[in-house]
């Protein structure tokens, strides 16, 4: 049968919708009135350039959607094109037909012709889009704090409520984070028009001489359907730009303890239970032998590579680490064959000098997804080597490749699409 993927037009949005709902029935997209009001969002947003709806179309019929993002990402201090999918949904009657399949290729394939050496995704099932090429990205790590554990100076003299009128700061401050703060990707189109306006949704920010330089992005959550005045603190998102903005937010949510039970936060922050007195998350879980549950852990983005030689050259100014090697990199993807490729690097005192050069003195071997977490920096080659998803020409340079690869900041993002 006949199949074309193609850019959904708006007369084809009622059938959008459907699949989206029956697919994702945890969106809630249940009377007609749902349904409208997703429409009138999608019209809205499919208006921005940098959004797109794409469908898998057999004869005449949808069968499959996904939405498609162009982003700009930060790669160790680069700003480089950066491709995103997301809605991806398949209708019920045609599940394992290989629609999923088609429409990521089809993904894949356009990016590589804008000029994008990356992509990424929020994964419904990490496992599927492994087997894809997508490599894991950064743990992120959420507490549930009492708001008196929290340490802080208690001065909040710098926090406001965030109205319509930020929003130009607030993405200001956002886009100066992300020139901060490798792996985060540009904001999606009219976010904070859609944050200011959500119902039930507050921001405060710390402003200053007409400069916010970190905000706060929450909401209320109650604790038991029969109790109205106990309820916890969610925060959506947490950004700051230095130690004296980071105590004002922080100290805004330890002033709540009088009516907050618990302050549910996500961080990339490794080392956020050092900010708390009692980081233990009163679950009362205790691991083997004896150790208190700090928190809970999860794996969110995901990265692929797609262009390996043009990620390379785009990383033409950074350092790796001040190592000297002639590397040879061998990335097998048999998912997206214009990416099987080998690649080698005349690296001098950590800079790229060469990808033309045929000599070598190491060669190392991997999968196109542990590549693409190993070169975000999410895992480092000597534990993808022990775990056998990596080989070397000769384990006397596992070293010398674990230091070219070895990072200081792990990938961040909190860009959801």
């Amino acid at each position: 049968m006949k199949e074309r993927i193609k850019i959904i037009p708006k007369k084809d949005y009622a059938a959008f919708v459907d699949i989206v709902a029956n697919a994702y029935p945890g969106m809630k997209i249940i009377t007609p009135d749902d349904k409208k009001k997703t429409i009138a969002q999608l019209k809205k947003s499919s208006s921005y350039p940098a959004v797109s709806y794409y469908g898998l179309y057999r004869e005449k019929t949808l069968i499959g959607v996904m939405a498609l993002y162009d982003f700009t990402m930060n790669l160790f201090n680069n700003i480089v094109k950066a491709g995103g999918i997301g809605l991806v949904a398949v209708d019920l009657l045609h599940k394992k037909e290989k629609v999923c399949k088609a429409m990521v290729q089809f993904f894949l394939d356009r990016y590589l012709k804008k000029k994008a050496s990356l992509t990424a995704l929020y994964p419904f099932r990490p496992d599927f889009y492994r087997k894809m090429g997508f490599g894991i990205g950064s743990k992120i790590m959420q507490y549930t704090i009492k708001p008196k554990d929290l340490i802080c100076s208690r001065t909040k003299k710098h926090i406001h409520y965030m109205v319509l009128k930020d929003r130009k700061m607030l993405e200001s401050c956002y886009n100066r984070f992300v020139k901060s703060r490798h792996g985060m990707l540009s904001a999606r189109p009219n976010k904070w028009y859609q944050v200011l306006n959500a119902p039930g949704v507050r921001t405060i920010g710390y402003k200053r001489t007409n400069k916010i330089s970190g905000y706060l992005i929450f909401t209320f959550k109650k604790v038991q359907d029969n109790n109205w005045i106990k309820n916890d603190i969610v925060v959506r998102e947490f950004i700051y730009e230095n130690r004296d903005v980071f105590n004002e937010l922080i100290s805004f949510l330890y002033s709540q303890y009088d009516q907050v039970n618990r302050i549910v936060l996500t961080t990339h922050d490794e080392y956020f239970h050092y900010s708390l007195a009692d980081p233990r998350d009163g679950s009362d879980n205790i691991l083997v032998p004896l150790a208190h549950q700090s928190n809970t852990q999860g794996i969110a983005i995901m990265y692929r590579v797609i262009n390996t030689k043009l990620l390379f050259k785009l990383l033409r100014n950074h350092k790796f680490n001040d190592q000297t090697c002639k590397l040879k990199i061998n990335i097998k993807d048999s998912f997206f064959k214009p990416n099987d490729t080998s690649i080698i690097l005349h690296i001098i005192n950590g800079k790229i000098k060469s990808t033309e050069k045929k000599k070598y003195d190491v060669e190392i071997w991997l999968d196109v997804a542990d590549f693409s977490s190993l070169i975000m920096g999410a895992v480092d080659f000597q534990s993808l080597y022990d775990y056998g998803l990596a080989d070397i020409s000769s384990a006397r340079f596992i070293n010398l490749v674990n230091n070219v690869f070895r990072v200081t900041q792990k990938p961040m993002s909190i860009t959801q699409f």
